[in-house]
């Protein structure tokens, strides 16, 4: 601010200007003035949020976890579905051709697919473009497999288009897929389609590049499905279908929810490419004759899956007492499987079980490290149930002509298969493979006979 003062503080009107720039309305003090004292003020504290404070609902990434969350907990209900009876599932597939592959008693598959969407985007309709890519995708399945596909399902949160029959907006009638199925299903060719929704079957079909055949096939295997909405499906899982199960009935809400979080895991794994099995190092590629261990960790069976065992609520199964006979990750003997399995007539199955054997062994260590709660206990569990079978089986097997070993071997793999399928909680949900491979383990350790017992030949 610049000023205009004569030397003795006069106005101008007495003489002799003296000018001088100042950057307030005061004078400039005396240089030899005391110097100011420190402020004893607080300085003031920044008001500014931290990137904590404030909910981001810039980002999808949260929002679309939740959209799998939503598929992976539709298998769930698919599989509670199926252990109830209401649906005629064994297994689950999934993200094998479609999002869930439902397998039938008979032998054929329903087609499930998941799609999530903003209520505020409206109801579906047949011009929406993901509802075509759907149609198009159960399209070719029907094309690929045929008769094996039995019905196909469309899955959302948002409902569909709903007119009465009555409306007379021809254009809006043809684009709702409840009145486009119901008429395209009563129809026997598709020469019969009414003018009303004909232009709507015509796009379709030049949508998906298929037949009008294919089309037509595929549509009268469709339907569609309201799901749960995406801000109360996880609790409608639990206390709408997990709660029916004969073992959840009594459950309290925490267990509820500890059982539905452990099966949504369970379909997350099974959808995703994650494989744990050590098979997959040693299966060939061209011809292999063992399943593929990617296309087999895709499978949930329904009956062996779905069974809650809380160990809170007191010893559920029977349990075995004692130590454990297999030390895991301890050097073996390294004839000793071969001149057994050799001397029961079984000679061509060394490799077999031998594979086995170390897959288990590596499983089992593995789960030792995941559950550790749950160790030496259930290890003693597996070893007791697999050595009571296989001493069952040579009891009855030795009855017969010598040598007996692939009578005994058939009859172990069918009830250690009943037992993977039937009592899972007896072996602490272990699969069919594991007990196998433990039949190898305790072959090894002198404990199991495929004939009777001889020297062992460097023992």
């Amino acid at each position: 601010m610049a000023e205009f003062r004569s030397p003795n503080g006069c106005d101008s009107a007495n003489g002799g200007w003296y000018f001088w720039i100042t950057m307030s309305n005061s004078p400039p003090t005396d240089k030899r003035s005391k110097p100011k004292k420190h402020s004893t003020k607080k300085p003031l504290v920044s008001t500014r949020p931290t990137p904590v404070d404030v909910f981001d609902d810039s980002d999808p990434g949260d929002a679309t976890q939740r959209n799998f969350r939503y598929q992976h907990a539709f298998g769930v209900i698919l599989l509670v579905a199926g252990k109830m009876g209401n649906r005629p599932y064994v297994a689950i597939w999934c993200e094998q051709h479609e999002d869930l592959l439902a397998e039938r008693s008979d032998g054929t598959f329903d087609g499930y697919q998941i799609k999530t969407s903003r209520p505020e985007n409206g109801p579906w309709k047949l011009n929406d473009l993901e509802l075509i890519k759907t149609i198009g995708r159960f399209t070719g399945l029907v094309r690929e497999f045929g008769n094996a596909i039995n019905e196909l399902f469309f899955v959302s949160n948002t409902e569909c288009d709903s007119i009465g029959k009555e409306a007379t907006n021809d254009r809006r009638r043809s684009l709702c897929p409840r009145l486009f199925l119901e008429h395209v299903q009563s129809c026997s060719a598709p020469s019969e389609i009414n003018p009303v929704f004909a232009p709507t079957f015509q796009n379709l079909q030049a949508e998906c590049g298929c037949s009008e055949a294919v089309l037509f096939q595929t549509l009268h295997k469709m339907n569609i499905v309201l799901g749960p909405s995406r801000s109360e499906f996880e609790a409608a899982i639990s206390h709408e279908h997990i709660a029916q199960l004969d073992q959840c009935k009594d459950l309290n809400a925490d267990q509820l929810d500890t059982f539905r979080d452990y099966l949504i895991g369970v379909v997350y794994r099974a959808s995703s490419l994650q494989v744990g099995d050590p098979i997959r190092h040693l299966r060939p590629l061209i011809n292999g004759a063992d399943i593929d261990p990617r296309l087999a960790n895709k499978r949930l069976p329904v009956e062996s899956l779905v069974i809650y065992a809380a160990q809170s609520q007191g010893p559920q199964v029977f349990q075995y007492v004692g130590e454990s006979l297999v030390e895991l990750g301890k050097p073996g003997r390294s004839t000793v499987l071969e001149q057994k399995l050799t001397a029961g007539g079984l000679a061509d199955q060394i490799d077999y079980m031998a594979e086995r054997e170390r897959s288990a062994e590596r499983h089992l260590l593995e789960d030792v490290q995941r559950r550790p709660e749950r160790y030496p206990e259930l290890m003693k569990q597996i070893e007791q149930v697999v050595l009571g079978e296989c001493r069952e089986a040579h009891l009855r097997a030795r009855q017969g002509s010598t040598p007996y070993g692939p009578a005994m071997l058939i009859d172990v793999q069918d009830r250690l298969r009943k037992i993977a399928r039937e009592e899972t909680a007896l072996i602490g949900d272990h699969t069919y493979e594991c007990l196998i491979g433990m039949a190898g383990l305790l072959t090894r350790e002198c404990v199991v006979w495929w004939s009777p017992s001889f020297p062992i030949e460097g023992d």
